[in-house]
């Protein structure tokens, strides 16, 4: 049934053929839409709204986002912030539309108007157009094109009015001023974000005890990571908080991303689901079925991956258009800063369009979705045998979508797949630092595939198992990939087994056998056909040699090898050169080389993350520093190298969950450190405030306490301290505590 208001229709006078205005909307605005709750974490965007309000050439302030994501609370706000600005403000909610030509007669009638003769725009603009005025229209997404050309109309004929919208896609209307509600930050520099915040804030007042800041405020976070900080999710499951703890609700997300429903509200707001469902109603039939297939991505996606799980023999410029109606409806996010435009889902969104498959539609497209992330691996394999930088970079982004399809991979069998996304990710996890989530993935895939398929991965197992110095398992399963190999191949493998088996061999102190492996190696290739192997050769020798104690020998092969990687990188792998040749420098007592020869290692490693190599980099500077009077700094190196194996996963070091572990340097921050000449002095570096900040981090106080203590906004207190660790050159508040008490305490107290 239309929504319609009747309209009496009183004698007109003779002549008259203006609008009549019969009722006119309060003076005292007592029909303006309440606050619902305290709006949390939005202050950045309600500051932005407002200074668009104030510029003159923005007369239509438009918020778009993702349905959950608060666009109606920031509007509600913004207005009651405006009361002093504008005597005479409305706010109108168009979900109770039904058709396009009720618009206008819908907010005349929520305004206080009737018309008693005329067109209704001219009512409408007769009563906007008699001085300043705010006009709130929420849910505009409802009935699109007759909302815009309302606001068209009476934006362009009453200049002292402003209007806020509300909508899932733009307006398109002349002077729009654009602004795309994303979700809530999960952190604050190191304190709870406002997502956390939100979170909690909703859970204490229906009756729960949580403290973001404490002991909860891991867990919180965790949920909050699960539901991308999106305000309605995080709502919605802070009523389980009632009756569990924050752990209980974390596993409990983890097993689906399955929401309660609110009693209250408008019905599309109630629950995901339905807000979602509103969403799909305004979208074309193509745009359905591509939302629905793109809920199998788990990270981010270009169009060419899209396509590769979209409906079969979809011509590219179909999909790019289908993708661009996704976004304009705030159901993609999108990414345009790169190279190449990419695409995501939050996590509520994915499972939603997930859910609207069923299960052999759901089959079929995961195994497109394999199949098209196996084919952009591969691609990357082959484009070099090792990473660089560029290719990392692509990888990362690519990362989430990998594993999911490993998984996928695993849980079906499907072999061809399973061991080409392998092959192809091991080395990536292995440079990256990612050592025992790798060891985790690959036990899991040998479990799903026949003996026939088992050699490369056994090898890849070896290697990841000796760097987390399991050093038997690492020598067991090094020898059983070389038999296999030897036995049935793949021959293209077989000095990448016998390098394991000598990597291994060393490990165990069996340098004989582990020297044996690599002349084997030496004869299966032309150092001038493939310099990079040959390199590799002699780095990986070198290593060993260094390891069992002979640096003469160790020397040259590490100075080829270095030689050979200057005309063919990868940068990674110089890194671990130059770093044992830091080690040979040390053992011949030349601490400025040692020095500056790790440093120029652990810079290449950088920006790889790459732990693995740089953890006994790291741990060697810490012997330098101590052999040069520099006792401190030494203790702080051997701290995060320590901190570094424990996040590669080492079962010496790894705790429960990581939560309890003590923040250490990154790789970039121990070079640094190591660089740096003296320890620095607080009248050299820190201006007043930057000290006061330091004695509240002394105390431990976080960064939202430290702005209430101090009387300034928590993203200054946050700057703050960035900018004293940055100074200081050190990598964690424990270290600007240290800091304190030791230099400037210390100094005070002489």
């Amino acid at each position: 049934m239309s929504f319609r208001l009747p309209e009496p229709a009183p004698f007109p006078r003779a002549g008259d053929n203006r609008p009549r205005i019969t009722e006119t909307a309060p003076a005292d605005d007592l029909s303006f839409a309440a606050r619902r709750t305290v709006l949390v974490g939005r202050e950045p965007e309600v500051t932005e709204v407002l200074g668009a309000v104030d510029a003159a050439n923005h007369s239509v302030i438009t918020i778009t986002g993702v349905g959950g994501s608060g666009k109606t609370s920031l509007a509600v706000e913004v207005a009651h912030r405006l009361v002093g600005q504008f005597g005479r403000r409305w706010f109108v909610d168009l979900t109770a539309v039904d058709h396009p030509e009720d618009v206008v007669v819908h907010v005349l009638h929520a305004i206080g108007l009737r018309s008693s003769l005329g067109d209704p725009h001219d009512v409408l603009t007769a009563e906007l157009r008699r001085g300043p005025a705010l006009l709130v229209l929420d849910n505009c997404e409802h009935e699109l094109d007759a909302a815009a050309h309302l606001v068209g109309v009476v934006a362009a004929t009453c200049p002292e009015l402003t209007i806020i919208a509300t909508s899932r896609r733009p307006l398109d209307v002349p002077d729009e001023r654009l602004l795309n509600l994303g979700p809530l930050p999960l952190t604050d520099g190191e304190a709870p974000g406002p997502a956390v915040r939100l979170l909690a804030a909703r859970a204490n007042a229906l009756g729960a005890r949580l403290d973001a800041g404490g002991p909860d405020g891991a867990r919180l976070l965790a949920v909050c990571r699960r539901l991308d900080g999106l305000p309605l999710p995080l709502v919605l499951v802070a009523t389980q908080l009632r009756g569990m703890a924050p752990a209980e609700l974390d596993d409990l997300l983890a097993d689906g991303l399955s929401l309660p429903a609110m009693r209250g509200g408008t019905a599309h707001q109630r629950t995901m689901t339905a807000s979602l469902n509103w969403s799909l109603a305004l979208l074309t039939d193509a745009a359905v079925d591509l939302y629905h297939r793109l809920g199998t991505f788990v990270g981010s996606f270009d169009a060419a991956l899209a396509a590769a799980v979209g409906p079969p023999a979809t011509a590219p410029v179909r999909v790019a258009a289908t993708l661009n109606e996704l976004v304009d409806h705030s159901l993609l996010l999108v990414d345009t800063t790169g190279a190449t435009t990419r695409y995501r889902m939050l996590a509520v969104v994915r499972e939603h369009a997930r859910a609207g498959l069923d299960d052999d539609a759901r089959a079929q497209v995961a195994g497109a979705h394999r199949r098209a992330v196996l084919e952009r691996v591969t691609a990357q394999r082959h484009r070099a045998r090792y990473f660089s930088p560029e290719q990392i970079a692509e990888l990362e982004m690519l990362h989430d979508d990998v594993v999911a399809a490993i998984d996928s991979a695993i849980a079906t069998r499907d072999a061809p797949v399973l061991v080409g996304l392998l092959t192809s990710t091991i080395r990536f996890w292995r440079v990256t630092g990612r050592i025992r989530f790798g060891l985790d993935r690959t036990i899991a895939a040998l479990a799903a595939l026949e003996e026939s398929d088992r050699a490369v991965l056994e090898y890849m197992r070896s290697d990841q198992e000796r760097v987390l110095g399991l050093v038997d398992e690492a020598a067991e399963h090094a020898e059983d990939s070389l038999r296999r190999i030897r036995e049935n191949g793949p021959r293209a493998w077989l000095p990448f087994a016998l390098g394991g088996a000598g990597d291994a061999a060393a490990s165990q102190g069996r340098f004989d056998d582990a020297r044996a492996a690599y002349q084997e190696i030496r004869q299966l290739y032309d150092p001038q056909a493939d310099p990079q192997l040959h390199a590799l050769w002699c780095a990986n020798l070198g290593g060993i040699e260094l390891a069992a104690g002979r640096v003469d020998a160790a020397a040259p092969l590490l100075e080829e090898a270095l030689e050979v990687f200057a005309v063919h990188p990868p940068v990674w792998l110089m890194g671990r050169v130059r770093g044992h040749l830091g080690v040979v420098a040390r053992h011949r007592g030349d601490f400025a080389t040692a020095t500056t020869l790790l440093l120029q290692g652990l810079d290449d490693l950088a920006p790889y993350h790459a732990l693995a190599e740089a953890a006994p980099l790291v741990d060697e500077l810490a012997l330098v520093l101590a052999a040069t009077g520099r006792a401190r700094d030494a203790e702080d190196c051997r701290h995060a190298a320590a901190e570094m194996l424990r996040r590669m996963g080492s079962p010496d070091l790894a705790d429960a969950d990581g939560t309890d572990a003590e923040p250490s340097m990154s790789i970039a921050e121990v070079v640094v450190l190591g660089r740096r000449t003296s320890r620095p002095r607080h009248t050299d570096v820190l201006t007043p405030r930057e000290l006061e900040v330091a004695g509240l981090v002394a105390e431990g106080l976080t960064n939202p306490q430290i702005a209430e203590r101090l009387v300034i906004s928590p993203g200054t207190a946050r700057t703050h301290v960035e900018r004293i660790r940055t100074k200081l050159g050190v990598g964690s508040r424990v270290q600007v505590a240290r800091w304190v008490l030791e230099e400037y305490v210390d100094r005070q107290t002489r």
